[in-house]
């Protein structure tokens, strides 16, 4: 029964790393940016709550909502504060700016949180249940069931929304949709709010099952290795890919030792960018000189 239980624990995992791939990638697509800092928004998503919930006396799922909101604002003070005043920049440049918030991030949460863990509460009991020889738990089934809601979210509202055509248009030609009356900085900000909320909501998944410390934003590196399998241009690629190196990094914990499961993602990585560099849904770009 090693098969089911693989493929179980390894949506698992891959739900939530496909969440920050879709991050990446909103970013990269409207901005040709990688963002490295939103490994840390991820962490920070978790904190929000937790710090809400230590200062404001409300129960855990308004906590959740405001921290949500909280994170939009902040993609959208990066954004405005950082990105914009730099985007005539080198793209080297940008990047740079990336992971100075990344590390910003960081060592504020370790300024003022500490670098100790912090419990976080379930969304649903973490009681081990068995059926039919495959372990698993409420709380890891509710956190695919929550993904999965995300992201079918996302279909209906870049498909059959306007604002979501709009960060289509933007994100597949900026000066065309500019020139169709699309307020680009505007999208743009906006693309930046909905990928610090993915984040956000990552993070509030991923907490329960992992120690909730500032080093928990590294999750970015595996987010980053889906992007990449899937593609860095295909919000899709970005899905299948989460799922695939959730159950990769599954079986090479369960066959060959927990130890290489991080291992794996780097050497995923290190095996896309030399055997398909374009990603399972991207496309080589043929540049003319």
């Amino acid at each position: 029964m090693l098969l089911p239980q693989i493929l179980l624990s390894g949506i698992t995992a891959g739900a939530v790393y496909a969440l920050v791939a879709l991050g990446f990638v909103l970013i990269y697509r409207g901005t040709h940016v990688i963002h490295f800092g939103l490994g840390e928004q991820v962490a920070l998503g978790a904190y929000l709550v937790v710090l809400i919930q230590l200062y404001l006396p409300i129960p855990f799922w308004p906590a959740i909502f405001l921290a949500l909101i909280a994170a939009g604002i902040f993609g959208f003070i990066i954004e405005r504060a950082v990105m914009r005043p730099i985007k005539m920049q080198p793209i080297l440049v940008q990047i740079i700016a990336t992971l100075a918030v990344g590390l910003a991030i960081r060592e504020g949460l370790r300024a003022v949180m500490g670098p100790q863990a912090w419990p976080f509460q379930f969304l649903l009991s973490p009681v081990p249940q068995s059926f039919m020889g495959v372990h698993f738990a409420w709380a890891n089934i509710a956190i695919v069931i929550a993904a999965l809601l995300v992201m079918g979210a996302l279909y209906v509202f870049f498909a059959h929304m306007k604002l979501g055509r709009a960060v289509l248009a933007t994100c597949q030609n900026p000066t065309g949709a500019s020139l169709m009356g699309i307020p680009v900085p505007t999208i743009v900000s906006s693309i930046w709010v909905m990928a610090s909320v993915l984040a956000a909501i990552a993070g509030i998944l991923l907490a329960p099952i992992v120690t909730l410390s500032p080093e928990m934003g590294l999750i970015g590196i595996k987010g980053f290795t889906v992007a990449v399998l899937g593609g860095f241009t295909s919000l899709p690629g970005a899905v299948v890919g989460g799922l695939i190196l959730g159950v990769i990094e599954t079986a090479a914990g369960i066959y060959v030792s927990t130890a290489v499961k991080d291992a794996t993602t780097y050497l995923l990585l290190v095996l896309i960018i030399i055997v398909r560099p374009q990603g399972l849904f991207g496309a080589l770009a043929v540049k003319k000189v």
